[in-house]
């Protein structure tokens, strides 16, 4: 598999808002920071550790912006 394709399944499954799928993509001990997280956290922190606070933050985002969604570029 090369990395368009990886890139496609990982949007589409971003897109379906599968979580689990989305999460089949990242090891246990993922971490990400994002100034979302800050302001969704009301700055108390902008990073999160393991995949069940992951998780958790994204899906209160898709539940909160239901239409949520990745575009694919034909770049």
């Amino acid at each position: 598999m090369n990395h368009q394709e990886f890139a496609k399944m990982w949007i589409n499954a971003w897109n379906s808002h599968d979580l689990e799928d989305v999460l089949s993509h990242y090891s246990e001990d993922i971490e990400i920071t994002t100034p979302m997280i800050a302001m969704a956290t009301g700055g108390k922190e902008s990073s999160l550790k393991g995949k069940e606070a992951v998780r958790e933050y994204w899906k209160k985002a898709l539940e909160k912006f239901p239409d949520l969604h990745t575009l694919i570029s034909s770049n």
